[in-house]
């Protein structure tokens, strides 16, 4: 898959990381590999984040987030888990499977300063179906100067 998106001309960062300049500011993009779950989680990863800069930590997993957050990273952008998928709710309760593995189904998170955007993405996974878990492409915008922006 790396070499199939080098020649449409994307990069894919598997541990290894890209910064980016706006001005002044500095973004840090840094990629990890798939972190599968009862493992350590981004082993080696803290090499990636640049001093000075906002580092945004790329990992499908969103489980990570509680290390990236102690690492220094001050956003994580995750998937994994497609919104639950199939998600109801009852006597307003929100019932979905991917609760009973993560915390962290779809939308934002906050620890300290860090945050983390888990998107419920375009696709399936077994049921070739989605209830109550509308598929999204999101949008982010990063703001300098912001109460909670470290970019200016």
């Amino acid at each position: 898959m790396a070499a199939r998106g080098a020649r449409l001309g994307l990069r894919f960062l598997r541990s290894e990381s890209a910064a980016l300049k706006f001005g002044g500011a500095s973004v840090n993009f840094a990629g990890v590999d798939y972190q599968p779950m009862h493992n350590p989680y981004l082993v080696g990863a803290e090499r990636l984040i640049q001093p000075g800069a906002f580092n945004i930590l790329l990992s499908h997993n969103p489980d990570v987030f509680p290390v990236a957050a102690d690492m220094g990273y001050g956003l994580t952008i995750a998937g994994h888990t497609h919104g639950g998928q199939v998600r109801v709710e009852i006597l307003r309760e929100d019932l979905n499977i991917a609760r009973f593995y993560t915390p962290f189904v779809d939308g934002l998170y906050r620890k300290g300063d860090a945050s983390i955007f888990v998107s419920r993405g375009i696709g399936t996974i077994v049921l070739p179906m989605r209830l109550g878990a509308a598929p999204e492409v999101a949008l982010m915008r990063l703001v300098p100067g912001g109460a909670d922006s470290r970019l200016g």
